[in-house]
């Protein structure tokens, strides 16, 4: 997937972004067939992206800190030959010790656990193509309900994995594979460390999954997966989504979602999990609402997955994994402010109310974004996030309540 083309999706809008990325582009991945193997390297391409984050937290219960860094992805690919072709990208993060916090005060987001630069080959695979078959293998970005990039830090989410896509259905498109280990932001604190699946005692030896999506019918998108994780559950998941165009400039946009998680080895994630959405679009308002409902027996709760997960009430922060018998509800409202002059950017705000009462848990966030394209090569966002903790015990105490600022400008090549 060319660099040029990544979108910082936040996680409130993950599971919509899964749907347009899960696909790998065929007809780029066969623009090129070089006659021999020196051929195909020397007509391959180099690009990238650079680019640059801040990032600030203030704390209700403990230290403040932040973090600037720079770096970003490098990477090459190389003509077909024979329908193959390969790839590496290496992933940086330089730690800007002049604007970051010390003693203690060291934002982790940016940097390794120990608050130091990092740098490691995010992406390493062999990619083949033949007509509607597309096979990967190695290090690569993957974008589906329960395994993704999540891009909201300095480097999207990679998987070691092999996974198979065919498109030769009409208007459907189906998906299998098998993940093994993963690294980047939500992969835990060793970010450039490339490690298994968390599961029980951290040794899953990875998920088979297989997907199907289809859109058949007019104005209709669904898509249903099913993954095994070893060591961690079985995870059934589907959702739908319909849109009723009024005019060119207005409608209205109606979702669903189900996800059914049996757990493994007493990992904890289990029960089901049901949303419910609807987005109003008339000109450049967009305005929605969505609600999810966890039910879970006694100690037990809904995964999040290996990246940001598809939940429709997630936030830039806080989602509904690990909240037992959860009740959520999100609102949010979008501007596109090209009709005030200012082309490329938009503005979102959202709303989000979490409540577990087996824990005891009641959570408030609020997300204010700002997100802007310059040009083709510019782009960025600015999102400030505020969770407020009603009862005093999000994290056990340690995060009970903060602000967090972050703000990232990229620019492609």
């Amino acid at each position: 997937m060319p660099i040029k083309n990544i979108v910082w999706p936040s996680r409130n809008n993950e599971g919509e972004m899964m749907k347009k990325t899960v696909v790998l582009s065929l007809a780029a991945v066969a623009a090129l067939n070089a006659s021999g193997i020196d051929e195909a390297f020397v007509a391959g391409k180099a690009e990238g992206q650079i680019r640059a984050a801040y990032v600030s937290q203030n704390n209700d219960a403990g230290t403040d800190t932040y973090g600037t860094s720079i770096g970003g992805i490098l990477k090459y690919e190389t003509a077909a030959w024979n329908e193959i072709k390969f790839g590496a990208a290496a992933y940086v993060s330089q730690k800007l010790g002049f604007a970051t916090g010390d003693d203690g005060k060291t934002n982790l987001d940016l940097f390794d656990e120990e608050g130091k630069s990092y740098a490691y080959v995010g992406e390493a695979y062999l990619d083949y193509t033949r007509g509607d078959l597309n096979l990967r293998v190695g290090r690569q970005r993957i974008d589906t309900p329960f395994a993704d990039t999540d891009d909201i830090r300095m480097h999207p989410n990679t998987f070691e994995a092999a996974i198979a896509t065919y498109s030769g259905i009409e208007a459907t498109t189906l998906v299998g594979g098998y993940v093994t280990r993963w690294a980047g932001y939500d992969s835990g604190d060793e970010k450039s460390t490339f490690k298994k699946l968390d599961g029980v005692d951290g040794e899953s030896n990875g998920a088979a999954m297989i997907g199907a999506l289809n859109e058949s019918i007019k104005n209709l998108e669904v898509q249903g997966w099913y993954y095994g994780a070893d060591k961690i559950a079985d995870l059934y998941y589907a959702d739908a989504t319909y849109a009723i165009p009024f005019s060119e400039t207005m409608g209205l946009e109606l979702s669903a979602q189900y996800a059914r998680f049996n757990e493994k080895q007493g990992s904890g994630a289990d029960g089901s999990v049901y949303g419910i959405g609807a987005a109003f679009n008339a000109g450049p308002l967009t305005v929605g609402a969505a609600y999810n409902r966890g039910s879970n027996d006694e100690g037990k709760a809904p995964p999040i997955g290996f990246g940001g997960g598809p939940y429709m009430t997630s936030m830039e922060e806080w989602t509904i994994e690990g909240m037992e018998d959860v009740k959520a509800y999100q609102l949010s409202a979008e501007a596109d402010l090209a009709g005030m002059g200012l082309d490329g950017v938009t503005l979102t705000a959202l709303y989000g109310d979490f409540k577990s009462a087996p824990m005891d848990m009641h959570v408030k966030e609020i997300d204010v974004i700002a997100a802007f394209e310059i040009s083709e090569a510019i782009s960025g966002d600015i999102s400030y996030a505020a969770i407020e903790d009603e009862h005093n015990n999000a994290d056990g105490g340690d995060d009970a309540g903060y602000d967090r600022f972050l703000v990232r400008i990229g620019y492609n090549f």
